[in-house]
């Protein structure tokens, strides 16, 4: 059948009926140079106006949804692409979310105790059954050790692991295809973004690089206002982590949801956005090792002026050549210096040798113009 391999056909299967619900089957056979056709036999071609692409975009993002964490992941990264992807579906791709149904409590109890081997009324005092937060890789509890410590426990949804392997697998085989039959996808490094997508999406799913992340962090951190949970290791393992209870109000939270205790008024936020983004530069600039994921739901306030920062199943490092490149690229935006801006990113192989300078530096000039405010000094 095409080439598919047997292991895969139920997934596919899976697939093909989720985006035919979603009445995205014509989209895939039209945008797609597959060997697939109308029910008359003959190749689907069709312009799409921005109202339609929109139309799409919005069933394309539930659709991505109701296949799990995978095609979320895969869905969010396409979003931040619009040079490849028409600004339309990029906006409803922006959209999406990595939250969906929770586990029952009775799988959350199975897959703990047999994760850590004991049963949850001999490590928890307490265990509250309704999530605090449900995503596609796993979901947080509130529960209390038998020693009294508050802590949060993260369960890892069953399966996980082998359902995004054969999903990479089969985005292997469609970005060969892409590649061989269409000249955007000779143009665009598919395969090196995808193979990047798969490390950084099997690492999330190991909650014990995780815990790693989040202690290495936690001892680099010295910032007074930075608070970052601590691990309890004997309750954790690549499945399951328990980690300190953060009791704070998330930028999300405090977003999205009316009469939030306490209320936005009563937090100093100029003085908390500065904290914050001072406190992620120097992880950044001063450390090379910070928060890679650092999204509303991820940044707690917390009584006393406190920032909480949680979930790193995602962490980004810098060596030290990199981050004098980036305080060099800082130095040149802020002076201008186009010629000394392009240099820089060419050390960094982000820019090719054979661009034209000329009219490269005439379009950072304007960029910068546009997007970059001196001080008032005000």
């Amino acid at each position: 059948m095409l080439g598919i391999p047997l292991r895969h056909l139920a997934r596919y299967s899976e697939i093909i009926s989720v985006l035919i619900r979603y009445d995205l089957g014509y989209f895939v056979m039209a945008q797609l140079p597959l060997p697939m056709t109308t029910s008359i036999g003959k190749p689907t071609q069709r312009d799409y106006s921005e109202a339609d692409l929109a139309q799409i975009g919005a069933r394309l993002r539930g659709a991505l949804t109701e296949l799990g964490p995978t095609f979320i992941k895969m869905g969010q990264l396409a979003s931040t692409r619009s040079d490849i992807l028409p600004q339309p579906l990029v906006a409803e791709l922006t959209k999406l979310q990595d939250q969906v149904r929770p586990l029952s409590f009775a799988d959350v109890r199975h897959v703990l105790e047999s994760s850590l081997q004991q049963s949850l009324d001999t490590i928890f005092r307490e265990f509250d059954p309704k999530p605090l937060a449900a995503a596609s890789i796993g979901q947080v509890h509130q529960a209390v050790l038998t020693n009294g410590d508050k802590v949060a426990v993260k369960v890892q949804r069953p399966h996980l692991r082998e359902v995004a392997n054969v999903d990479l697998e089969i985005f292997k085989t469609l970005v060969a295809q892409l590649e061989q039959r269409t000249d955007w996808g000779k143009r665009y490094p598919l395969r090196l973004i995808l193979d990047e997508f798969g490390k950084s999406l099997l690492a999330e799913m190991d909650f014990m690089l995780e815990g790693r992340n989040t202690e290495k962090l936690a001892q680099l951190d010295r910032q007074e206002h930075f608070i970052i949970p601590k691990i309890y290791w004997e309750f954790s393992n690549a499945t399951v982590l328990t980690q300190e209870f953060m009791a704070g109000v998330s930028v999300s939270q405090m977003l999205h949801t009316k009469n939030v205790a306490p209320p936005a008024s009563d937090y100093n936020l100029p003085l908390i956005a500065k904290q914050l983004s001072q406190g992620l530069l120097q992880q950044i600039l001063r450390d090379g090792y910070f928060h890679g994921d650092p999204h509303p739901g991820n940044i707690l306030f917390l009584p006393g002026g406190k920032i909480a920062l949680i979930d790193f199943g995602i962490v980004g490092t810098l060596t030290d050549t990199m981050r004098s490149q980036l305080a060099e690229l800082v130095i040149a935006l802020i002076h201008g210096a186009e010629t000394q801006l392009l240099d820089t990113l060419s050390q960094m192989g982000i820019v090719p040798e054979q661009i034209d300078r000329v009219l490269f530096q005439e379009d950072v000039s304007v960029l910068r113009i546009k997007h970059f405010k001196k001080p008032s000094g005000k």
